[in-house]
């Protein structure tokens, strides 16, 4: 399609993302193939653009231009569509890991059910690239929110990660079998997020060496 120069000799584009909207074109990432005054704020790309958060630059990760140019955050600084209880396991994770990542989305040739996955909690324990995930009781009680849950479970072991989801309440197990997978129950009327890390903890420290790495 034909774009209008704003400069025919560097090729920079009128009512470029630089122009129209510097405060995101400030996070769009020099790893990009072109930079953020060839690309316009809701124009289409053949490649998905990566971004750098202005607030923390160690959060980095991947979204459509026409998402951020709608309003979309960064996935980790973002509270939107997390609850205050996962939120606080969060924080305990950041305690007792020394570092903890929140909303992170996951690519892997070896997922089989979906491209990406995007995961409530990531850290690092000696060599477990660890996945925590809280499953509350009113989003995760519909049997094909159990048969997704399932899946996303299958597909990180896939891919190499160890694998912790938090059952609330009553909340039945899932049928997922494997060394590197655990389940921990959590009640809503009695949250105990640094208890439950601790467990986490114990278990990881039992856990065999039966393991692979994510790709990076």
């Amino acid at each position: 399609m034909y774009q209008r120069l704003r400069c025919p000799q560097c090729r920079t584009i009128l009512g470029s993302l630089a122009s129209q909207d510097p405060g995101l074109a400030a996070e769009w990432s020099p790893a990009n193939p072109v930079s953020a005054w060839h690309v316009r704020p809701h124009g289409s790309t053949n490649f998905l653009p990566e971004w750098i958060c202005s607030t923390n630059q160690n959060h980095v990760w991947n979204a459509e231009l026409s998402g951020r140019s709608n309003g979309t955050e960064c996935p980790e600084c973002s509270e939107t569509g997390k609850s205050k209880v996962e939120l606080a396991h969060h924080q305990a994770a950041i305690q007792a890991f020394g570092n903890a990542r929140s909303g992170i989305i996951l690519r892997d040739k070896r997922f089989q059910t979906r491209t990406t996955w995007t995961v409530d909690i990531i850290t690092t324990c000696g060599d477990h690239h660890l996945i925590i995930e809280y499953d509350g009781a009113y989003w995760h009680a519909a049997e094909a929110k159990q048969l997704v849950d399932t899946r996303k479970t299958e597909d990180l072991l896939a891919a190499g990660y160890t694998v912790v989801r938090l059952r609330e309440d009553e909340l039945p197990s899932l049928p997922v079998h494997h060394q590197r997978y655990n389940e921990i129950r959590v009640y809503s009327t009695a949250e105990q997020p640094k208890k439950v890390m601790e467990d986490i903890q114990s278990w990881l420290s039992s856990v065999g060496n039966e393991r692979s790495s994510p790709e990076s």
